[in-house]
């Protein structure tokens, strides 16, 4: 059952809702001079998203002063990473929030797993330092869209697949590149490059599970690395696979987090989580 690149990419076509909004915005992150104006005219060209967009910013949630009647006044109430945030929330929420049997998720499990590492991804990004943090969240956030187009062929070769980990003692990983052809962070990688997502993020989506082998993307796929391991620990949207990954303690390490640090993350991320439940609540 060898995928090949003309099949992966028919199965890529039909994501393309994510990649006209998505690919747009990411392009922003890379480029040093862009402004409100930028974002602002992305949003504006797109009904549906400007909908969304000013719906969440007029939400309880944010509980800012007045009406948000345009999206350049909602970029400069909530600032420029906070609304690529949003769009990008918004804009992935219809692919991940499906069931995707093949890896053992309900309905909304891969959405859960997403949002949760994003959320965690960016407290340790801040933490670290790492600028812009969006990056590290958006690398969490994107970690396993790779999955929404492998899904239905890792249904059809799950026995395969875990027979293989079971067997040679590999990662799940390991496992879908030897039955499939492809593994998921590798297809993640290969929508951000035909998306054209920035460099950095196509870096992150293509090492988070090896990211002490990342040279362009190091800190931040470590970043991603850890908060994917922290939500497994929490068992937050686990999947059929996540028994199969082997933890590399040398990544947390080399962050130089402290566990004191770590905890501090993990306490203030339930809030966190609550408060977007509650802002997709309607949706």
């Amino acid at each position: 059952m060898i995928l090949t690149i003309t099949s992966i990419l028919e199965e890529i076509d039909h994501l393309k809702p994510v990649a006209d909004v998505a690919g747009k915005v990411m392009a922003l992150l890379d480029d040093p001079d862009c402004g409100t104006a930028d974002l602002s005219e992305i949003i504006c060209h797109e009904p549906a998203l400007t909908a969304n967009v000013l719906k969440l910013a007029n939400s309880s949630y944010f509980g800012l002063p007045g009406k948000i009647e345009d999206a350049r006044q909602a970029i400069v109430y909530l600032g420029m990473d906070q609304v690529i945030d949003l769009i990008l929330l918004v804009s992935c929420s219809k692919s991940f929030r499906g069931s995707h049997e093949g890896y053992g998720l309900d309905a909304g499990k891969l959405w859960e797993s997403a949002v949760s590492a994003a959320i965690v991804a960016g407290d340790l990004a801040d933490l670290k330092g790492i600028k812009p943090s969006s990056l590290a969240f958006t690398g969490a956030l994107l970690r396993d869209i790779g999955k929404v187009v492998l899904n239905r062929y890792v249904r059809t070769g799950i026995e395969s697949i875990l027979a293989l980990v079971k067997s040679l003692d590999i990662t799940f990983k390991e496992a879908e590149r030897r039955v499939i052809g492809f593994d998921h962070a590798q297809i993640g990688a290969m929508l951000a490059e035909k998306w054209h997502f920035p460099p950095s993020l196509q870096c992150i989506l293509r090492c988070y599970h090896t990211p002490l082998l990342a040279k362009e993307c190091y800190s931040e796929a470590s970043v991603v690395y850890l908060a994917d391991a922290i939500i497994r620990k929490m068992g937050i949207g686990n999947g059929i696979d996540d028994d199969y990954y082997k933890e590399d303690e040398d990544v947390a390490r080399s962050l130089e987090l402290s566990e004191s640090q770590i905890q501090d993350v993990i306490d203030g991320f339930e809030g966190k989580m609550d408060r977007v439940r509650i802002l997709f609540a309607s949706d």
